[in-house]
């Protein structure tokens, strides 16, 4: 057309800029139920402190961007903590435990993956060792289970698991919550055998009012069904692929360093970490698949029980927390990939 000038006028939509070519979005597979992804998904709130942080950050921006930023992020959390409490309950409710087995008593049989794998969980809570054995039911026959046990509760431990085969209890001192057990079999080598591992631990979040709901939908999600779980365990056929979590509990946000990122940024140079590997990127909760060999710089450190604090219930500023940061870092520091259980690349 031309303009009331006499100039000719070219019009075109958004879509057909010339510097920007038409590209359509990649298909994802969808690893599990899609309505049980998008309602778990829309159930897992982030900490409430994560709200409280400073109004200045390191990247520039100025306190009315951070203020948007916040607010946008505690009116999600309101809104995931209300899901969290009425879908999330229906969903880890044992009527919502039966529709999911029927669902995948009539779906598609994925075939067994060709892989050895173990489940590492910190059993701090004994009354909730059922939870961990029903997410081993859903992994393959020869799965091991590593149970890391504060010393004091070792001897029960033993008795509630006798008779259960390839269960193995391993003492370890009540610090450093579930990571300096963990990071105590990663320096023994324990994990070299396996080719992947769940981490798991019986998280409770007394401090929040969706706490058991949270931990419940976590384990619904990384093994919470036999099929998913056989599905998801064949990305680790890919080389590269290091860590696999739930995409929805992943933090990249700059509030979620939290009071943290000195710390973690201290830890990457320990690791030897180059410069683009080291962001934040975690998957909150600390509870994820990943591969033994993706966390070799954060098993170079030796980290013992006795560099982490005395166990104060902080909930934050610790070296657990910051460590809970450093898993991916240490996976890109190698050249591994962090997915989602989607099979979608996590940056």
């Amino acid at each position: 057309m031309r303009s009331p000038r006499g100039v000719e006028v070219t019009l075109r939509t958004p879509t057909q800029s010339p510097l920007v070519p038409k590209t359509r979005r990649p298909r994802q597979r969808d690893w599990n139920l899609p309505w049980l992804h998008i309602a778990c998904s829309a159930c897992i709130a982030s900490p409430e402190p994560s709200f409280a942080a400073s109004m200045t950050d390191p990247t520039g921006s100025t306190a009315i961007d951070n203020l948007g930023l916040r607010s946008r992020a505690y009116i999600r959390h309101v809104y995931q903590k209300v899901a969290a409490l009425t879908v999330g309950t229906l969903i880890v409710s044992p009527a919502g435990r039966k529709l999911r087995s029927l669902a995948a008593r009539f779906g598609r049989q994925a075939p067994q993956p060709g892989i050895s794998t173990a489940i590492v969980a910190h059993l701090y809570y004994l009354d909730l060792l059922p939870e961990i054995l029903d997410c081993r039911a859903n992994l393959p026959d020869a799965t091991v289970l590593h149970l890391t046990v504060p010393t004091d509760r070792v001897a029960q431990a033993r008795q509630l698991v006798q008779g259960i085969p390839a269960v193995i209890v391993h003492s370890c001192e009540n610090r450093g919550r579930d990571i300096a057990p963990f990071i105590s079999l990663l320096n023994a080598g324990t994990f070299e055998s396996y080719g992947a591992v769940l981490k798991l631990h019986t998280k409770r979040s007394p401090h929040l009012l969706d706490g058991e709901v949270r931990r419940k939908l976590l384990f619904t999600r990384l093994a919470g069904e036999r099929n998913a779980t056989s599905r998801m365990l064949a990305a680790f056929e890919d080389p590269l692929v290091g860590i696999v979590g739930w995409e929805a509990c992943y933090r990249q946000a700059a509030p979620y360093w939290m009071g943290n990122e000195t710390r973690v940024r201290a830890i990457a140079t320990q690791m030897g970490a180059a410069e683009d590997a080291v962001r934040l990127g975690f998957f909150e909760g600390s509870m994820f698949w990943f591969r033994p060999a993706a966390l070799v710089r954060l098993r170079a450190l030796q980290l013992t029980a006795t560099d982490f604090e005395p166990e104060a219930r902080q909930l934050d500023g610790t070296l657990h927390h910051a460590l809970e940061r450093c898993f991916t870092i240490a996976a890109w520091a190698d050249g591994f990939r962090v997915q989602g259980l989607n099979g979608t690349i996590l940056r």
